[in-house]
């Protein structure tokens, strides 16, 4: 037997934890499209931090694509423009939306604490003779949807492709 406190409580620390699971998995887009680099920090009077005290720098991993380009003389050119792949791939992050649990179990109550028993049915004889309890019986229901991104993140890529307009005209 478990307490039902006790029971609700390890089903929302779960939820909570694949929350965060997901959550840092969103994060780790960074490592995928950024690369992570240091730069000395400065003081107010423009010298020299020890380097110990290093600012992280994330510069965006870059593909170099040629781009045809008309000159004006009428002539096709080939131009280099610096593409962060940032850009090119659709960005996607999930949350957990809704998580639906039900269960088979037993309820009593136990020196005044609600308490569940999960039974095993199939391990139960059957027969004539068979106990009566009201259980209730359920499933596990996770479902994961998309997320909008954050404002920040979509700001970063339009800066980008912005740069890249200019690249390109």
């Amino acid at each position: 037997m478990i307490s039902f406190k006790l029971f609700v409580s390890a089903i929302h620390d779960a939820i909570m934890g694949a929350n965060d699971a997901l959550m840092d998995k969103n994060v780790s887009i960074l490592d995928k499209y950024f690369t992570e680099t240091t730069a000395p920090a400065s003081s107010d009077v423009g010298t020299e931090v020890p380097t110990s005290n290093q600012n992280k720098i994330l510069v965006p991993k870059t593909v170099v694509l040629q781009y045809p380009n008309l000159t004006s003389s009428g002539e096709v050119e080939m131009t280099d423009v610096h593409v962060p792949l940032i850009t090119l791939v659709p960005l996607s992050m999930t949350k957990v939306e809704k998580t639906t649990l039900t269960a088979d179990f037993d309820i009593e109550i136990v020196d005044g604490d609600l308490q569940l028993n999960f039974i095993n049915r199939s391990a139960m004889p059957s027969g004539m003779f068979k106990k009566s309890k009201s259980t209730t019986r359920g499933t596990l229901e996770i479902v994961l949807s998309p997320q909008e991104s954050t404002e920040g993140l979509k700001l970063l890529v339009d800066g980008y492709e912005a740069i890249i307009k200019r690249q390109i005209s």
